[in-house]
């Protein structure tokens, strides 16, 4: 993971999730039916690792990153303005990593949906105000379950 994330994360077949070392009860989620994957976010926090685990029905999302020296209402406004447009699955919130302000959102939308480039156009004509602006896609973690 790179210094300046926030979190790691990566997308699990539900029914692959069974094999996982920790007891964890995904059956108690209401729309567990409804859904084929599970996005899994770890944020690592000084000497701990935290877990949201999110039912999707897509095997990729996009994930946010933005990095700033500092806060303002300007930058605020342009983020929320942005980002109030599309489905937002987790937000990391603002946190201060080494003297500047980062971000990271993962939206329940995938780089092959039109409405992705509406995305990318938006953040291309504010990254003046951000020292980085990453937009990538987390997609489906491979299976590493050897299927005797």
């Amino acid at each position: 993971m790179e210094k300046s994330n926030i979190t790691n994360a990566y997308i699990q077949k539900i029914n692959e999730f069974t094999y996982a070392n920790l007891e964890i009860p995904i059956t108690s989620f209401n729309s567990i039916n409804d859904c084929e994957y599970l996005l899994i976010v770890q944020s690592f926090i000084e000497n701990s690792i935290k877990l949201a685990i999110y039912p999707i029905n897509k095997d990729k999302v996009i994930k946010v990153s933005l990095c700033s020296l500092k806060l303002s209402k300007k930058i605020l406004k342009e983020i929320s303005k942005i980002l109030q447009k599309f489905q937002i699955i987790h937000t990391s919130g603002f946190l201060k990593l080494k003297n500047q302000l980062v971000y990271e959102c993962y939206l329940n939308l995938r780089f092959s949906e039109k409405k992705s480039e509406e995305l990318k156009n938006s953040f291309e004509k504010i990254k003046n105000i951000f020292k980085k602006v990453k937009i990538e896609e987390v997609g489906l973690q491979s299976s590493k379950i050897s299927k005797s």
